[in-house]
């Protein structure tokens, strides 16, 4: 018998992996596995992203801003409703990227996902990465 964390775990895998915005079908996986007015916390932001139909678009501008990039999962950990994982991310800024026309460059980071899965499908999402070394890489801004 599958435990509730095991099931969670399989949810959140499939939402890195099949829901990767670079994979055709993912908005399709999302559907499935995301509820209609999920809250997406984006690097602590003071205003979430909520519903499903926002958060695709969201998403968009993310993947169209780096339409190479790709993921390794280094770590995943769950515990009851909630599932963190953290990734090494790796794209070329070919297009807009949060209003930042391309340079060509390419970034390298990890960033941390944290979902609380309710019912089997993804309730509140939280997303933490270092913009502002992804600026630096971008050579935008330097310290």
């Amino acid at each position: 018998m599958t435990t509730l964390t095991e099931q969670n775990k399989s949810i959140a895998l499939r939402f890195a992996q099949d829901g990767w915005g670079t994979n055709a079908g993912w908005r399709e996986i999302w559907d499935e596995l995301m509820s209609a007015d999920v809250v997406h916390h984006f690097n602590s932001t003071a205003e979430p992203i909520i519903g499903l139909e926002a958060n695709k678009v969201f998403n968009e501008g993310l993947f169209q801003g780096f339409p190479d990039i790709a993921h390794r999962i280094e770590d995943l950990v769950a515990e009851g409703d909630k599932v963190v994982y953290r990734t090494t991310i790796q794209g070329t800024h070919a297009g807009n990227f949060l209003g930042t026309p391309p340079t060509g460059k390419v970034v390298k980071i990890n960033d941390f996902t944290l979902l609380q899965i309710a019912d089997g499908k993804i309730v509140e999402w939280w997303y933490e990465c270092n913009l502002l070394e992804v600026m630096q890489q971008l050579g935008l801004v330097s310290v």
